[in-house]
């Protein structure tokens, strides 16, 4: 006898190599919410999918501006500037 699955065209078997540790989390996930393994990695594709992009590139591209050399200051500067007291004025 077959077994059917109730999920027949909705979902298909597949194979990938992953990082041992990688491996661990997922295991330990699926069992800490008591869901299969590939429902954990099929959430973690679909939320990754959701994520805005260009948010995440602003970020970056925000990171890379600040840490640029406009923003390097010595650390007499710093230190000067966190001695000020702007609510003297």
């Amino acid at each position: 006898m077959i077994k059917q699955s109730r999920h027949k065209n909705k979902k298909e078997k597949i194979g990938t190599i992953l990082e041992k540790d990688v491996i661990k989390k997922i295991k330990k996930i699926a069992f800490d919410e008591g869901r299969g393994i590939g429902d954990i990695i099929q959430d973690a594709i679909l939320n990754y999918e959701k994520t805005d992009k260009s948010s995440i590139s602003m970020r970056k591209e925000a990171v890379n501006r600040f840490c640029s050399k406009p923003f390097n200051i010595s650390k007499k500067e710093a230190e000067k500037l966190l001695k000020e007291d702007y609510y003297e004025e």
